[in-house]
C-alpha cells in the first residue's frame, strides 16, 4: 500500500517539475528512497508491540542441572537447521540457570557451564534462520530439586527463605529466596545481567513457577505479609530491573498466578494453593504470561482469564499429544487478542537429548523415553499449529 502511494506521488512529482520548487522535489524524493530503502521491521521485534505479530512458535529448552554444559549445543544447532528453522519456530526460550561461566560471581556456576563465547555462537547460528533466542534464569522458587541445594542458596545461606516444614520433610519442597532480603537483588541481577549481555537479549524469561515457600512464618521479613504481597513484590522487582531500566520483555510462568479453586487443573502444581494468585492484580500487564498445561482437558479457562486480566498470554504444553493438539485448538478459539502462540516444552535431562531425539538419534545413552514423548508431541505441535491456522478463529 505505502509503496503504491509513493509511487503515484512520483508521477505527480514528474507532471509538476516544472511547476514547483525544485528543491521541494529533491528533499521529496530522498524521504522516497529512504522509505522504500528502509529495512523490513522483523514481526517478532519487541515480542508484540506491532499490532498484528507473528504468532510466536517457541521452543523451551532446558539447559541447566543435568542437561547443562557446552555438549547440548552440536544437536541443538543442527535440531535449529533441520527441524525448527522448515517447521517454523521463530523463539527459542533457552534456561541456562546456573550452567554459565558467570564472571560476576565465580561461585554461583555450576561445574558444566557455557560461556559468552557459546551463548554468542548460539545466537548468531539462530539469527542466520530468523529464530530468536530469549534466555531464562529461574527466579525466586526451583532454588532446590530433592536433596540438591542449587549454588545461590549454597553459598548465600541467608538469602533462604525459611520453610516451614519440620527439617525432616523440607526437602519435599522446592526451596526460595527470600525476595525481602536487601542483598538478594543485587547478586540475582548481576547474574540476569551477564546473560543479557551474552544473548545480546531483549527478552528475559524469569521463571518464577512453582514457588511453594513463600512469606514464611519463620521469616522475620515475610512473617506479617501475604504470600500474593510478597510474590507481586519479586516480580515488581525484576519488573524494574527488566523492562523499565533495561527495556526488555519480561516473561514469566503463570501457575502461580491462578487460584487452585478456581481452576479445574486438578491436583499437580499448575495453580496456587498458597496464597499468590491475588498477585495478578499488583503486577504490570505488559508481562508475557507462559500457561503452561500439560495434561488432556476439556477447557483451560486460564488462557481467557489472563488475557481478560490484560496480558498477553503464551500458553505452553510438554509431551501429551493430545493434550498438545487440545490445548492449541482451544487457545486458537478463545483468542480475545492477546494469545501469541505456542510454546513447546521439553524437560529433558540428558544434555541435548531432545534435539537429538528430533533428528533421528536413537542411542539410549543419549536419547530417553522422556525425550522421544517430547518431540512426538513437539511434531504434534506444529501439526496442529499449521492446520488451525488455516480454521476461522
Amino acid at each position: 500500500m505505502m509503496r503504491s502511494i509513493i509511487k503515484s506521488v512520483a508521477r505527480w512529482l514528474v507532471a509538476c517539475a516544472g511547476q514547483i520548487d525544485r528543491r521541494f522535489v529533491l528533499i521529496l524524493g530522498m524521504l522516497m528512497v529512504s522509505v522504500l530503502t528502509v529495512a523490513p521491521v522483523s514481526p517478532l521485534q519487541g515480542l508484540g508491540a506491532e499490532p498484528n505479530p507473528t504468532e510466536w512458535r517457541g521452543v523451551h529448552i532446558m539447559a541447566w542441572g543435568l542437561a547443562g554444559g557446552p555438549e547440548g549445543l552440536i544437536p541443538l544447532k543442527e535440531a535449529i537447521t533441520k527441524v525448527f528453522h522448515p517447521m517454523g519456530v521463530n523463539v527459542i526460550v533457552f534456561e541456562v540457570g546456573y550452567n554459565f561461566d558467570y564472571r560476576s560471581h565465580l561461585e554461583l556456576r555450576q561445574t558444566k557451564f557455557i560461556t559468552k563465547k557459546d551463548a554468542q555462537d548460539l545466537v548468531e547460528h539462530c539469527r542466520q534462520y530468523g529464530i530468536r533466542v530469549i534466555p531464562q534464569f529461574n527466579c525466586l522458587g526451583h532454588q532446590s530439586w530433592r536433596n540438591t541445594l542449587y549454588p545461590l542458596l549454597t553459598q548465600y545461606r541467608e538469602f533462604e527463605e525459611p520453610p516451614e516444614a519440620p527439617p525432616g520433610q523440607r526437602w519435599t519442597e522446592l526451596r526460595s529466596w527470600c525476595p525481602l532480603h536487601p542483598e538478594v537483588n543485587g547478586v540475582v541481577f548481576s547474574l540476569i545481567d551477564e546473560l543479557i549481555e551474552a544473548f545480546s537479549a531483549d527478552a528475559f524469561h524469569v521463571g518464577m513457577d512453582e514457588v511453594l515457600v513463600i512469606a514464611s512464618k519463620n521469616c522475620e521479613r515475610c512473617r506479617d505479609k501475604s504470600p500474593a504481597e510478597v510474590f507481586a513484590k519479586a516480580v515488581n522487582d525484576l519488573h524494574q530491573h527488566l523492562v523499565k531500566e533495561r527495556n526488555l520483555t519480561m516473561l514469566m510462568w503463570g501457575d502461580r498466578l491462578l487460584d487452585a479453586e478456581m481452576f479445574p487443573y486438578g491436583k499437580g502444581w499448575e495453580t496456587s494453593r498458597n496464597g499468590t494468585a491475588p498477585a495478578i492484580d499488583m503486577i504490570p500487564k505488559d508481562i508475557v504470561i507462559c500457561d503452561w498445561h500439560y495434561g488432556k482437558h476439556q477447557e483451560y479457562p486460564s488462557v481467557r482469564y489472563f488475557q481478560e486480566k490484560g496480558f498477553r498470554v503464551w500458553p505452553a504444553g510438554w509431551n501429551n499429544v493430545d493434550a498438545v493438539r487440545s490445548l492449541i485448538r482451544y487457545s486458537r478459539q478463545n483468542n480475545m487478542g492477546g494469545v501469541v502462540g505456542y510454546l513447546a516444552t521439553t524437560w529433558v535431562l540428558e544434555p541435548g537429548g531432545f534435539c537429538w531425539a528430533l533428528v533421528g538419534e536413537r542411542h539410549p545413552a543419549l536419547v530417553s523415553q522422556r525425550a522421544l514423548d517430547a518431540a512426538q508431541a513437539f511434531h504434534a505441535a506444529m501439526e496442529e499449529l499449521n492446520a488451525s491456522a488455516d480454521q476461522p478463529h
